[in-house]
């Protein structure tokens, strides 16, 4: 399953001090759960305040994996749902 392919790329949230994802895609918590929830549900995660750095960090790793070679329409929209969001 694809959503299993994008959990293993970026492994587990830990609660150290830095609050980032335990790989290189320098996702914080916050914006980890919100691509996390995206990929299970399609949905945005709306008890989180997205703030334009979440946006930028989300972008970021999408960039860094390569997602958007994958399926562009599935993260482009994650994208413009959460600026339209805001």
């Amino acid at each position: 399953m694809r959503s299993e392919l994008y959990r293993g790329m970026f492994l587990s949230v830990t609660e150290d001090t830095s609050n980032k994802v335990t790989d290189y895609s320098e996702l914080s918590n916050k914006s980890f759960q919100i691509f996390e929830y995206w990929i299970y549900s399609n949905q945005i995660k709306d008890d989180i305040q997205i703030t334009q750095e979440i946006i930028d960090e989300i972008e970021i790793g999408i960039d860094y994996f390569q997602l958007n070679q994958t399926n562009p329409n599935l993260f482009d929209l994650l994208i413009n749902k959460i600026k339209n969001q805001n």
